[in-house]
């Protein structure tokens, strides 16, 4: 668990610092101190585009979405908890505690993953996880939708 939380955080800051990257060379300010090179950034869809669908996702949760506390900035909290009650609820129950989301560890339910390690709930929310039989969601919610799910998500026990 902890190399894969590794390979996320590390698949996030590394995309991050590549749009700075992007940024600089578009005429946009970096955030200060980010310490990123100033190389031109390759056009989306480009031969030399090597973001995979992954790094982007995970590269627009850290850069847009998280505060400097991990909570996720925008997030429309009513309509997360009625996009919640239709798409998890099912399987995570009403308040987040159907399914232990750490098995192998002190239990650990969606609520507490959500606000205390984004980068894996949002991946696995995204993207899935064969080993929690997790269904992939990210060709089914749009990115708006899953920003306020995760939103919600984090005001749950």
């Amino acid at each position: 668990m902890q190399k894969r939380r590794n390979a996320y955080v590390f698949i996030a800051a590394a995309t991050f610092y590549g749009l700075l990257s992007g940024l600089a060379a578009a005429g946009e300010a970096a955030p200060e101190g980010a310490g990123a090179p100033q190389v031109e950034a390759p056009a989306p869809g480009s031969p030399g585009d090597t973001l995979t669908r992954e790094d982007a996702r995970m590269a627009y949760l850290v850069y847009k979405l998280l505060d400097k506390n991990g909570k996720i900035k925008g997030a429309n909290l009513k309509r997360g908890a009625k996009l919640f009650y239709q798409n998890c609820r099912p399987c995570h129950g009403e308040d987040g505690r159907r399914v232990n989301v750490n098995p192998s560890g002190k239990p650990t339910y969606i609520g507490e993953r959500a606000r205390e390690d984004m980068p894996t709930f949002w991946y696995q929310m995204n993207f899935g996880d064969e080993e929690r039989n997790m269904e992939a969601y990210y060709d089914e919610i749009s990115l708006d939708e899953m920003k306020d799910i995760a939103g919600y998500a984090q005001t749950l026990p």
